[in-house]
């Protein structure tokens, strides 16, 4: 699924075909910074992977790129995001990521616009769920969010993950449902390679850690050689995709590959951290 645990991230034991929060931030500061954005604010809950990923992480690469960063934390439970919106203001900045989902989603957006924000505002991809747009509304307007699957409204393998959420699933399942599906793939395309009396979790290690640049399913090829974002080896896909939402229900979205063409659309954020990192 998404990695979420600092120390699963920073595990030589263990491989995410994701960037996580580490990648989609990276990218929405790549795209701010490409718009122009000299100075950005990154909101984040206080847990311990989200806190050490923004100031540990995002916070360089915007700095690396000559942007003047702020950093803005907010409780997990019972968040004020008023609070953190009105911070927004007052440090008059370009961009605002925040890095929060869920019951935040709306809240977050109705308040940039009632607060009449000017800062361009980027949110993580489940917050461009169906039920949230609708409730939403025209609030949701302009939004860009981070994704990990192709930036290509008509891939294959996306209307494959859509088919079988419509069999199986109860209700929708984004988010974490799209990379937990996309890790069952990949481990159960390698489980094909290695064969029925090959597999043990050795052979397992050794295919996935010798991966480099292997085709993944419904996102970017991997390489899983410990080296991708430095500092946290366990993340073997970090490249991420970006899209805004128009506010009106039922819209496509409309993914954003503008100054990202000669990656077909992708934001390699590999690069910015070991440009940002070494």
């Amino acid at each position: 699924g998404i990695p979420a645990n600092l120390a699963e991230q920073r595990s030589d034991s263990h491989f995410f075909f994701s960037g996580g929060s580490a990648g989609g931030m990276a990218a929405m500061i790549a795209h701010a910074d490409l718009n122009g954005a000299e100075s950005v604010m990154i909101a984040y809950g206080e847990f311990e992977s989200f806190e050490v990923t923004s100031r540990d992480f995002a916070a360089p690469v915007a700095e690396s790129l000559g942007m003047r960063v702020e950093l803005q934390p907010f409780p997990i439970v019972g968040a004020d995001m008023l609070q953190v919106l009105t911070a927004a203001l007052e440090a008059d900045v370009d961009a605002l990521i925040v890095a929060a989902a869920d019951s935040s989603c709306v809240p977050v957006m109705e308040g940039v616009v009632q607060l009449e924000i000017d800062a361009q505002l980027y949110l993580v991809g489940a917050c461009a769920a169906e039920t949230i747009l609708e409730a939403a509304g025209p609030a949701a307007a302009g939004v860009i969010y981070s994704a990990e699957g192709p930036p290509d409204p008509d891939d294959t393998e996306g209307a494959i993950y859509d088919a079988a959420i419509l069999q199986y699933a109860d209700g929708p399942a984004g988010g974490a449902g799209t990379v937990g599906f996309r890790s069952f793939m990949n481990l159960y395309a390698l489980l094909l390679e290695l064969g029925g009396d090959n597999i043990d979790s050795a052979a397992i290690t050794e295919l996935v850690t010798s991966a480099v640049e292997r085709p993944s399913f419904w996102g970017h090829p991997y390489t899983c050689d410990g080296e991708r974002v430095p500092g946290l080896p366990a993340l073997c896909a970090p490249e991420q995709a970006l899209f805004m939402t128009t506010g009106v229900p039922g819209d496509d979205l409309v993914f954003l590959p503008e100054g990202f063409e000669a990656t077909d659309g992708w934001i390699e954020t590999d690069e910015l951290y070991r440009a940002a990192l070494g």
